[in-house]
């Protein structure tokens, strides 16, 4: 049985990124938590505990119906940020979680940023995007 998969990723404020590739601001003025994330191919969206969403100024779109791994439930989302694992990225809406929860990454950055996770390995493969 193949155990679990940590990356180390980076969570930008989206806004801020385009900023910065707009050539208005550095890098380095860009709001970010650097963070090891589980990758959790059983879920949709990436998360964040409440205090990194705050950390990274991400404003709230409220409370979302949602299936969760506990059932049909509510889910808080955030707006969008910047997701990067090595030199892919993704964006992607974010749940936010209770605080000292596990930073996730879920199927839809995996997928944008172009990862498979290899279940014989427990590594993530690089490939090309889905794009459509």
């Amino acid at each position: 049985m193949m155990g679990h998969i940590y990356v180390k990723a980076t969570f930008y404020n989206a806004f801020d990124y385009i900023q910065y590739l707009e050539g208005k601001c550095k890098l380095e003025e860009v709001r970010k938590v650097g963070v090891e994330a589980l990758v959790d191919t059983d879920a949709t969206f990436p998360a964040l505990p409440e205090d990194m969403v705050r950390e990274l100024a991400l404003p709230s779109l409220g409370e979302h119906l949602a299936e969760t791994v506990e059932g049909a439930g509510k889910v808080r989302l955030a707006a969008n940020a910047i997701i990067e694992v090595e030199d892919r990225i993704a964006q992607s809406p974010i749940i936010i979680r209770p605080k000292g929860t596990t930073p996730l990454i879920g199927v839809v950055a995996l997928e944008q940023m172009g990862y498979r996770v290899d279940s014989t390995t427990g590594k993530l493969i690089k490939g090309l995007p889905f794009m459509l």
